[in-house]
């Protein structure tokens, strides 16, 4: 068997392959990577939280204070004020009959206060404390107001945004008031109980009502606007009705079912028929077949499309 012979080149590319071979992890069919790759981008610094803004001071305003202490004696006021949050703009008090170290918040209201405590650089300004007195003076009619301590509210430089503005909800409209359904989808009538045609509208069709001196008669329609009918009412005499309603369109006579019923002599046997453009019709009975006149309202017909001819 013949040895192997390797040249100087072949050996040398033998010891490239087995270096570059080690560099594997066993079983791994990946390369090895760079520290430079392998190294995780830096997180982006997160920004600190707002402070929360600091409320402006809360209490009693010079106005609502000088109102508590405008009524009742001194114990009763005393005992209304003492303890109460305020919210004052203090100056020094001016005046010869100013006491002695005391402020004012209006120049024009004899009421002074004092502080039980001062800071140390307060001279006057905005201040948010509690009222730990009060007591009147009788010959100079003072008022006289003890605060627990008086110095600058520093909150009130600290701005607090205004809350958002919320739409107020748009009012809920006003329904119209319902029309007169009586009737509705019968002959001559539509279906909200507005008559559309009185030569076909027939009795029954609207609602019955009782009206002067015990007349019982029927309204049927919903009236114009600015109808001379919603002024009527059932069983007016035919003269009240036309100085109210005014001249008909037209007019005349018909005769009723009763007519023909043998031996009946009531009243309604015939009727008189009165016609106005644009408002309707109007029913007389009662009357005689040669005195008209004397017939009582029994039936109003309104009909915005009224023609005013029978």
């Amino acid at each position: 068997m013949k040895t192997p012979h390797f040249t100087l080149a072949t050996m040398a590319a033998i010891a490239v392959l087995s270096t570059g071979c080690s560099t594997l992890k066993p079983g791994s069919t990946e390369t090895a990577t760079s520290p430079q790759a392998a190294q995780a981008p830096a997180a982006a610094p997160v920004a600190p939280p707002a402070p929360a803004p600091t409320p402006l001071p809360t209490g009693l305003s010079y106005q609502e204070l000088a109102s508590l202490l405008s009524g009742g004696n001194e114990r009763t006021v005393r005992e209304k004020v003492t303890g109460e949050s305020v919210v004052l703009t203090l100056a020094r008090a001016r005046g010869k009959n100013a006491p002695a170290g005391t402020y004012t918040a209006a120049a024009a209201e004899p009421v002074f206060f004092r502080c039980r405590t001062v800071a140390s650089n307060f001279n006057g300004g905005e201040v948010a404390t509690k009222v730990t007195g009060y007591r009147f003076a009788s010959p100079t009619k003072q008022k006289i107001v003890d605060l627990e301590r008086c110095e600058v509210a520093t909150s009130k430089a600290v701005a607090v945004p205004a809350p958002a503005a919320v739409a107020a909800p748009a009012p809920a409209p006003v329904p119209a008031p319902a029309a007169n359904a009586s009737g509705a989808g019968k002959p001559g009538m539509d279906a909200q109980g507005n008559v559309v045609d009185s030569s076909k509208v027939e009795a029954g069709s609207g609602r019955t009502v009782k009206g002067l001196n015990d007349y019982e008669g029927e309204i049927t329609g919903n009236p114009a606007p600015g109808s001379k009918f919603t002024k009527l009412q059932i069983g007016m005499p035919m003269k009240q009705v036309t100085d109210i309603a005014g001249p008909p369109t037209d007019q005349g006579a018909y005769m009723t079912g009763k007519a023909w019923i043998p031996f009946y002599f009531g009243g309604d046997r015939h009727r008189y028929e009165m016609t106005y453009k644009g408002q309707g019709r109007l029913i007389f009975a009662g009357g005689g077949m040669g005195d008209f006149s004397s017939g009582n309202l029994i039936w109003i017909i309104h009909n915005r499309n009224e023609t005013g001819y029978r």
